[in-house]
């Protein structure tokens, strides 16, 4: 079976595995500690170790993060305030995005969340939305900027 695989400080890998691995396996043979876990994407809980691929429900060509982190960090800058949240690191920056300018975030207008995206603080780098935030993570933190789309464009 294939699976998408992200892990931290590494580009988005296809690889193909067996589906009766172990879970613990897949951890295992791609470079995270044993006490690492793995995650399905933008899914909160860790998966459980000891079961295979098929029984944790991972799907053909699924996304699953593998992390030595269990919670990120996250905080987003925004007019000169800053919130944070701990996230798994399989959230996706869109869901990182959603809850920085929804109503427990800095709780933007839809015509102002149009208008805004979110950049790796002190960067020109955004993001695609679909990247996990245990992706990007250092030391398990990551700092973003809510920011005006101009900002990256052109």
């Amino acid at each position: 079976m294939e699976i998408y695989v992200h892990k931290e400080d590494a580009e988005l890998q296809l690889v193909e595995v067996e589906e009766t691995i172990t879970v613990r396996q897949l951890i295992v043979a791609h470079g995270s500690a044993e006490s690492g876990g793995a995650w399905l994407e933008d899914v909160d809980e860790v998966l459980e170790t000891e079961v295979t691929l098929i029984e944790a429900g991972i799907p053909v060509r699924g996304h699953v993060h593998v992390s030595r982190c269990h919670k990120v960090d996250v905080h987003v800058r925004y007019g000169g305030e800053t919130k944070s949240k701990e996230f798994a690191p399989s959230a996706t920056i869109a869901r990182v995005f959603k809850w920085a300018t929804g109503e427990h975030g800095f709780d933007l207008t839809k015509t102002e969340r149009a208008k805004h995206t979110l950049g790796i603080c002190d960067t020109q780098t955004e993001p695609d939305k679909s990247e996990h935030v245990g992706s990007l993570a250092s030391d398990c933190g990551l700092c973003l900027d809510l920011a005006p789309k101009e900002r990256f464009e052109g």
